[in-house]
């Protein structure tokens, strides 16, 4: 009831703030990246390595930023698509709404060793350690920048920042201009944005948003309709308050919901022993966040954050109602000229509870946990300049698994003004979810006499929680290079060793196995940490401005993973194999200003064939292709304020599958997508 109050409570806040609001004209424009130099570029203010402002170039991490200019330019309409201009990003569209997201391999729908955060605020998943992409719908023109890190964070992030850390942050309110945007086209049937930006008072500034989106489906193998459309809507606020030079405030929320369809290939006790079931998916959500930041000093200054979100999910799969709150402290200080010291504690607080389908169920139903970290970190200047080592660590304690340690040590020389070289170590895992825990899913039915089940009646595999499963762990060995060669040509190179321990496995306790009423024997999979192995490879960026209106970027990742089972384990089935991960990937975008109003972008997108893809059906093994994406786009401004823009995305070759869902299958094609796109800012 006390969370039930809560929620209703900061609903009426959120409400209250979006509708409450002052108005009082004034502009302020933001930075034009399309103006900033490639130096300029290499020097942009980052975040997310060191949890505070440094610049890009001095950053001991292989971090790669997507820009608002680059989001813009590439034409996409969702935040996944988004992320296939970073390299060591596995991004693959599975249907209309939902995407498989990771870096540096183990990817899949309900990937599990990639945090994602907004603003700071994690949207990370308790239920299946994952994201689902499909709800993050923000006014794409709201977001300043994405940082993407790749390899783990968890000495400042905490748990679950295994294989990277992605934080999508978005503009302040005294950067953006009053916006109405319009896409529409074959498959985004329909897109619309909305924002108001003002001025409250002498030191507040603010902005509201709302969103609808309307896409359409996708194509199943045989060319038809998959029938898998989607509606969203969303809106939200900001309001940042500077009432003194060493205080500032932000408080911000958004509200969603809508409908989805969705596919599943679900199990069934009779012939032909499973079935296609047509979900509809219906979803809402919310958040609200505030921070206030105060600085003592040039060499320090204090974060406390805080946010609460819930989410009502419910499809076929499984049904929650989840909300969590959470509370983090930062202090950053200089201890004296050779060290800078951060430190920090949070505390966050989980209430769930599941809701029964027809093939889940959750045990316990509702459950309330906590987590607790600290970290501290102590950045050296060894010879001031040149050699810096940064040596940090979290220590955590959740409920499932008590206390973790996350170390690292980073080491960044300055071998040349313009050149860096970096190095890392680190340890990071990802703890378990509430399915690794609790779950019991109807899986899969083997039908009788078959060479997988020779029993005169069908097996029912059925996925069981196990309140004993670990944490997947991972030491991570990193060495990266990076250069600005020329005033018109940077390249950032990153290499990689991960390896890795306990990770997830299913066994299938065939010595557990009950006949029920005579009609099907059911035999239980546990979830176990049975596997391990190391993945490696490395990943190349490069940024050259070949002519004053014209920037070629490049980016390639390439990728190897060996894993097996663990001594003493045999016969339990691995969530990841080898071949599930794309060995290579590509990423060529060219942006061209034919006049000062024209622009033309073209980029092309090469994913490598996923040759042995874990897909729990009859078969237990998928392939997806290798394919080639072509997009184009074509931008008019006639206006300063007024942009008009053609897009056309897959534009060469047939229909193709990006991905295929690991459990309940069903597999769809991404097809040529044409849209226009028309906005106003005033």
């Amino acid at each position: 009831m006390v969370a039930i109050k809560l929620r209703t409570t900061l609903k009426q806040i959120l409400l209250i703030c979006l509708m409450g609001m002052a108005v009082n004209p004034a502009k302020a424009a933001s930075p034009d990246l399309t103006q900033l130099s490639i130096e300029e570029l290499m020097n942009m203010e980052v975040v997310s390595p060191a949890k505070q402002a440094q610049r890009l170039t001095d950053a001991a991490s292989a971090v790669f930023v997507i820009t608002q200019d680059d989001i813009r330019r590439s034409g996409v309409t969702n935040i996944p698509d988004a992320l296939r201009l970073a390299p060591g990003v596995q991004v693959a569209q599975i249907d209309s709404n939902r995407w498989a997201v990771s870096i540096r391999g183990f990817n899949g729908r309900f990937s599990n060793k990639l945090l994602v955060l907004v603003d700071g605020r994690s949207i990370y998943t308790p239920t299946f350690a994952g994201v689902y992409w499909e709800f993050q719908n923000f006014l794409l023109e709201d977001i300043e920048r994405i940082e993407v890190i790749r390899g783990p964070g968890a000495s400042l992030w905490g748990a679950n920042a295994v294989n990277g850390v992605i934080n999508i942050l978005t503009r302040r309110a005294a950067g953006t201009e009053n916006l109405v945007s319009v896409t529409a086209g074959n498959e985004e049937k329909l897109i619309v944005g909305v924002r108001f930006s003002d001025q409250w008072g002498e030191d507040a500034h603010y902005r509201l948003y709302g969103k609808y989106v309307n896409r359409d489906e996708l194509l199943d193998l045989q060319g038809r309709d998959a029938e898998d459309e989607w509606y969203l809507s969303s809106g939200g606020f900001r309001l940042d308050w500077t009432p003194s030079g060493r205080d500032s405030f932000s408080l911000q929320g958004d509200v969603y919901g809508g409908s989805l369809q969705q596919n599943t290939i679900v199990p069934a006790l009779t012939p032909p022993y499973q079935q296609q079931v047509r979900d509809t998916t219906g979803d809402s959500g919310g958040d609200l966040q505030g921070n206030w930041r105060h600085v003592f000093s040039s060499t320090s200054n204090l974060d406390v954050k805080f946010y609460y979100q819930w989410e009502r999910y419910s499809n076929a799969l499984l049904g929650v109602d989840l909300d969590t709150f959470d509370l983090d402290l930062q202090h950053t200080f200089a201890l004296n000229e050779r060290h800078a010291l951060l430190w920090g504690l949070e505390y966050r607080h989980h209430r769930d509870r599941y809701f029964a389908t027809e093939v889940s169920t959750m045990v316990p139903s509702a459950l309330d946990y906590d987590l607790f970290s600290a970290f501290l970190q102590d950045k050296i200047d060894l010879i001031p300049d040149v050699l810096e080592v940064t040596l940090g660590a979290s220590l955590e304690h959740n409920d499932f698994t008590g206390w973790e340690f996350q170390p690292n040590a980073r080491l960044l020389w300055e071998i040349h003004p313009q050149h860096r070289l970096w190095a890392a170590v680190s340890r990071a895992v990802r703890t378990p979810s509430r399915v690794d825990n609790s779950i019991r899913l109807n899986l899969l039915t083997l039908p009788p006499q078959t060479p997988e089940n020779p029993l005169p009646v069908p097996v029912l595999l059925i996925f069981q929680g196990n309140p004993a499963f670990g944490s997947e762990k991972l030491t991570a060995y990193e060495i990266g290079y990076r250069a600005l060669l020329s005033e018109q040509l940077s390249l950032d190179v990153a290499t990689f060793y991960n390896d890795y321990d306990d990770l997830r496995a299913i066994d299938i306790r065939s010595d557990l196995a009950t006949v029920v009423e005579n009609s099907y024997v059911q035999v239980p999979g546990l979830f176990v940490n049975a596997s391990q192995g190391h993945t490696y490879g490395f990943e190349v960026a490069v940024n050259w401005q070949a002519a004053e209106t014209w920037r070629l970027q490049g980016a390639y990742s390439y990728l190897r993973a060996h894993l097996r089972n663990q001594p003493g384990f045999s016969g339990v089935l691995p969530v990841v194999r080898d071949g599930s991960q794309p060995r290579h990937q590509l990423s060529l975008r060219s942006s061209f200003d034919i006049r000062h109003d024209l622009e033309f972008d073209l980029w092309l997108y090469y994913g490598d064939e996923l040759s042995d893809l874990v897909v729990v059906e009859p078969t237990l093994i998928s392939a997806v292709d290798d394919y080639v994406s072509v997009n184009a786009r074509l931008g008019w401004r006639p206006r300063r304020d007024l942009e008009l823009s053609l897009v056309g995305a897959n534009l060469l070759g047939p229909p193709h599958v990006e991905f295929v869902q690991e459990i309940y299958p069903f597999p769809e094609q991404v097809e040529r997508r044409i849209y226009g796109q028309m906005k106003w800012s005033f």
